[in-house]
């Protein structure tokens, strides 16, 4: 594991960090719509898992700045998957050694500047990758680097960032909330509120379509 001064640990950094999991999408201009609510829909439709399904997930070892770093983000997405599966959302994580058995796997990305991790909405891929880049290697974020995985596995579930009324393609669905484990909270890291709970389960029991959008039921390639 990486070794965190206390100073590290102890404090909480204004987290003004971007997720690059969405593409950016073209603003609709007089769009009303509550900008805090949960948001749902990609690209004309919404995915998400079928329910009941596990999806399966490996990481690799290579292209760390060293195999700490590797073993360090592993547990940490580990324990953020464990957290979803705790919640009963309908869907479930599970770690796997071997990648040919994963639906997705967790890699090393680089430098991509102010951005710590992203994503994937559910899909067909044989593969699919979140990656870890190397800001959330930092000692201001590293120590919530569990925090950050969240947020991420949240969009693998098919949540959208609770701002994607600016970004466009998405529809809204659950009540508002700032604190939302989808929001970008400058106060303090991504923390999944009871409210991405009580959506979350909402939309593994939605029937399509919904808002207009077809809901896409995808089956993990693990």
């Amino acid at each position: 594991m990486l070794q965190l001064n206390s100073s590290a640990q102890l404090a909480v950094p204004q987290f003004s960090h971007t997720c690059i999991t969405e593409k950016k999408f073209p603003f609709k201009p007089g769009q009303k719509s509550d900008p805090l609510a949960l948001w749902i829909g990609y690209f004309g439709n919404i995915p998400r898992w079928k329910k009941g399904q596990v999806v399966q997930f490996a990481a690799k070892a290579g292209g760390y700045p060293t195999p700490k770093h590797a073993i360090f983000a592993a547990y940490k997405l580990n324990m953020a998957a464990r957290e979803w599966n705790n919640l009963d959302i309908g869907v479930t994580f599970k770690w796997v050694t071997d990648i040919e058995d994963a639906c997705f796997v967790l890699a090393y990305g680089g430098n991509q500047g102010g951005t710590l991790a992203s994503a994937f909405f559910p899909n067909n891929d044989n593969l699919s990758t979140l990656f870890v880049y190397q800001l959330a290697f930092d000692e201001k974020f590293s120590p919530y680097q569990h925090n950050f995985y969240l947020h991420e596995l949240g969009h693998v579930l098919g949540l959208r960032h609770e701002f994607a009324f600016e970004e466009g393609g998405a529809v809204q669905f659950g009540p508002a909330n700032y604190d939302s484990v989808m929001n970008y909270n400058r106060e303090h890291p991504p923390y999944i509120q009871e409210s991405d709970i009580v959506s979350a389960r909402a939309f593994y029991n939605l029937k399509s379509p919904y808002e207009k959008l077809n809901i896409i039921d995808w089956y993990p390639d693990n």
